[in-house]
């Protein structure tokens, strides 16, 4: 939500994790053996996105930071 409020700040601090964002697999409706497939691919998808190397990850650490964040949080 604050990439798409506070576009500049998220620039500016190069935060942007949206634009990472943009190779997530497609998870449609099916039946239980594709329903394990979208299970696996969502647990595959979260531990790559929560490894503290993989850009999303660091952009979101670096969000804590802006200003206008604190702000928002009660932290400032």
């Amino acid at each position: 939500m604050y990439e798409l409020y506070l576009p500049e700040a998220m620039q500016k601090a190069n935060c942007e994790a949206l634009k990472r964002l943009n190779n997530l697999p497609e998870l449609k409706d099916g039946d239980d053996e594709s329903a394990n497939w979208r299970i696996k691919m969502i647990e595959k998808v979260y531990k790559e996105l929560s490894d503290p190397r993989h850009p999303v990850s660091s952009a979101l650490l670096r969000m804590i930071n802006i200003e206008e964040i604190e702000i928002i949080e009660g932290k400032k």
